[in-house]
């Protein structure tokens, strides 16, 4: 299946600064606000948020990571962000103690080179976004991610996971398999450190679930809405999960794997025309 509408790059984006207007949370809005805490847990442990070189890929024009940090009290070392989108600094920062540093907008990271920045990034953020471009697109996306990483950061990087038999979003230009995204991160080098889902539908995991998690879920049930339930269990079976994040290392020469080669992994690959272009 083409995109549907029929772009390379689709620029659209869930605003968290008017996701509370419907009046709920959803499982999406539920999910976002999750993954960057994950990230500022991350970075806030040992303090390492003070040694943090963070390159924010895709931040969006809210900038909700930034705020997040500031709201947290966490000012790395550095912060930069991109988007392909115009970008300006959010209010918030107007008269605040810390703003991020550097603001590459309308840039695809792809064009950055090393000299763009003040130094190696050790902390590379890319949520939502490589389904939002073509394959060979995401490809070359990833090998700028290992190129810009300082050895031993760290790559957090998210993106649903495409079923066929739902099919993707309508503003997703490619959808990726659970299977065929790890594959293309561990040949393009990156080594997986740890993965989870960020949501999943309850039908796909429920088999899944050990009695003492069924007796878990069944009392969550009683109390939290889908929506809730989506993002509880989620991490727990990445396999299963409609969306995943992935904490990765740059890593070219390490052997080990969790995927077959991309090559190996059954088609097909996404949800785009293109997905072959991913073939390394």
């Amino acid at each position: 299946m083409a995109n549907a509408r029929g772009k390379e790059i689709d620029k659209t984006f869930l605003s968290i600064d008017n996701a509370e207007e419907r009046g709920f949370l959803h499982r999406d809005y539920i999910a976002h606000c999750l993954r960057w805490t994950h990230v500022v847990k991350y970075v806030g442990q040992s303090m390492r948020y003070k040694t943090s070189r963070i390159l924010d890929v895709g931040c969006g024009k809210e900038m909700p990571l930034a705020k997040l940090l500031h709201s947290s009290r966490m000012a790395p070392a550095w912060y930069g962000a991109v988007d392909v989108s115009a970008l300006t600094t959010p209010e918030q920062f107007r008269n605040a103690s810390w703003k991020p540093n550097d603001i590459y907008s309308k840039t695809d990271v792809c064009d950055l080179k090393e000299s763009d920045l003040p130094a190696k990034p050790n902390v590379i953020v890319c949520f939502e976004v490589v389904e939002h471009i073509e394959p060979d697109h995401c490809r070359r996306m990833l090998a700028k991610f290992g190129e810009l990483l300082e050895p031993e950061g760290v790559l957090f990087i998210s993106t649903p996971c495409y079923d066929a038999n739902v099919g993707p979003a309508a503003n997703h230009v490619n959808e990726m398999t659970y299977e065929a995204f790890g594959a293309a991160l561990e040949d393009t080098g990156f080594r997986i450190q740890g993965h989870w889902g960020t949501f999943a539908s309850q039908k796909d995991y429920k088999e899944d679930l050990t009695p003492e998690l069924k007796s878990l879920f069944d009392k969550f049930r009683d109390y939290y809405d889908s929506n809730m339930l989506a993002t509880i269990f989620a991490p727990l079976f990445p396999h299963r999960a409609r969306n995943c994040l992935w904490q990765v290392t740059f890593n070219p020469g390490v052997t080990e794997r969790l995927f077959n080669g991309l090559k190996q992994v059954p088609t097909p690959w996404g949800s785009s025309d293109n997905w072959e272009k991913l073939a390394c």
